[in-house]
């Protein structure tokens, strides 16, 4: 569209440059010009998170990828291909429906009686009629899933989000809340009787589907973002996204 009135556009300019002896007089001249930008990081400005370790981090992140590549990612297209939709939905609403219990303790901790009331209503709905989770009955219901964990509890009472950081595995996070995640680990640990702990299909369902459905479930492939800044740009998303989390 903005080409078809280029012509127009440029005789108009033209017309105005011979209008006036000097159309730079009287404006004010920029603070920067574009040559200031040639010899500087771009992305370290436009997407700039207090990154400390960042050399260390940017190591862990290549790792990330690697183990994505060559590991999970496999794995997620096999279990893509031998398990129906159907069967896929079933296992990652059980999951999510398990993490209710965290979403449920960080509600109180948060001191929100309303999230609180919402998730325990959802856990008893889909655990029952839901048939242990396996079907989401709670959102037709109304009920909608209130994501929260420690980290956003320790923001939600003034704790500052730290350094960014790359855990293994994990990705992206910050001081705070990779101190959150292993206290909800810790959490959920302790509310989970020692002897299912013990049982086989325990530690295949938690430390075998789990992962392997979380994979699953985020659409996230490294190194296919389109910027060569990647690194920057997931930092600077994750960093924003947790920020709009802790605020709602």
């Amino acid at each position: 569209m903005i080409s078809r009135f280029a012509p127009l556009l440029l005789a108009i300019g033209m017309l105005a440059a011979c209008s006036a002896d000097d159309p730079l007089e009287g404006t004010t001249p920029p603070a920067r010009q574009f040559t200031d930008l040639e010899h500087q990081d771009f992305a370290e400005k436009q997407f700039a998170v207090y990154d400390p370790a960042e050399g260390t981090n940017k190591y862990v992140y290549k790792f990330n990828a690697q183990l994505d590549r060559y590991v999970l990612i496999p794995l997620v297209d096999a279990y893509t291909y031998i398990t129906p939709r159907f069967l896929r939905t079933r296992v990652s609403n059980f999951f999510a429906n398990i993490g209710e219990i965290t979403n449920f303790t960080n509600s109180v901790l948060q001191a929100s009686p309303g999230k609180a009331g919402t998730t325990l209503g959802r856990f008893v709905v889909n655990s029952t009629v839901g048939l242990l989770g396996t079907f989401e009955v709670a959102s037709e219901m109304g009920l909608e899933r209130q994501q929260e964990d420690f980290g956003q509890t320790l923001g939600v009472w003034g704790a500052g989000p730290g350094p960014y950081v790359v855990l293994p595995f994990f990705g992206p996070s910050n001081v705070r809340d990779a101190t959150g995640t292993i206290i909800d680990l810790a959490t959920f640990s302790l509310i989970v009787p020692n002897h299912i702990e013990d049982e086989t299909a325990y530690k295949v369902a938690f430390y075998g589907m789990q992962p392997l459905d979380m994979r699953y479930k985020n659409k996230f492939r490294y190194f296919e973002s389109g910027t060569p800044f990647e690194y920057e740009f997931v930092r600077y998303i994750n960093t924003n996204a947790r920020s709009l989390q802790i605020e709602q």
